[in-house]
């Protein structure tokens, strides 16, 4: 199975966290503006960094987007 990044998970989890960008932003010790483009999609967090924002968020890195399986459809 190929695995390919999806949509950030980011808002939703904030969200349930009660937690702004700009709050994980400085805990993560990055930019607001990286932060929200992360939720957009058009940055990634790097690996160490997808880890300690799962620490901060109480989940698994794999919740911090949607993937999306490649080869679905290829069978």
């Amino acid at each position: 199975m190929a695995l390919r990044i999806g949509r950030s998970r980011l808002p939703v989890l904030l969200d349930s966290k009660g937690m702004t960008q700009a709050q994980l932003a400085q805990r993560l010790n990055v930019s607001d503006s990286f932060v929200s483009k992360v939720a957009r999609g058009e940055k990634h967090l790097s690996l160490i960094k997808s880890r300690e924002a799962a620490i901060i968020l109480s989940c698994y890195i794999d919740d911090l987007y949607e993937w999306i399986d490649t080869e679905e459809g290829k069978r």
